[in-house]
């Protein structure tokens, strides 16, 4: 045979094949150009831009978390410092010696 078959002898799934090219995607276009949502998400933010009293409640947040800094909180302090200037990076220095370990028996 000449073409390629699918399982039942149909050429629906041949390569190359134009049935159906009206409903692909063409190149560089998005099946789900917002990507997918998450109610967890939308929740927190719905609910971080409700007032208490005349404050939003990510003021309230933000405020503690200053609060917290001041007392002298390291990880408030810490994560204020990262969002503002980025995590520092960390380093790793790796070897390629392929020296043998040396072991020290110390007797008593």
């Amino acid at each position: 045979m000449d073409k390629q078959e699918g399982n039942k002898g149909d050429t629906r799934f041949k390569k190359g094949t134009d049935i159906g090219k009206e409903y692909r995607w063409k190149k560089g276009e998005s099946g789900n150009p917002n990507g997918r949502r998450n109610a967890y998400t939308d929740l927190i933010k719905e609910f971080s831009f409700s007032k208490v009293g005349e404050r939003e409640r990510r003021e309230v947040v933000i405020s503690k978390l200053f609060q917290l800094a001041e007392r002298g909180d390291l990880r408030a302090i810490q994560f204020i410092v990262e969002r503002l200037e980025g995590k520092a990076l960390e380093r790793q220095e790796r070897t390629t010696k392929s020296e043998p370990i040396q072991v020290m028996v110390i007797d008593d």
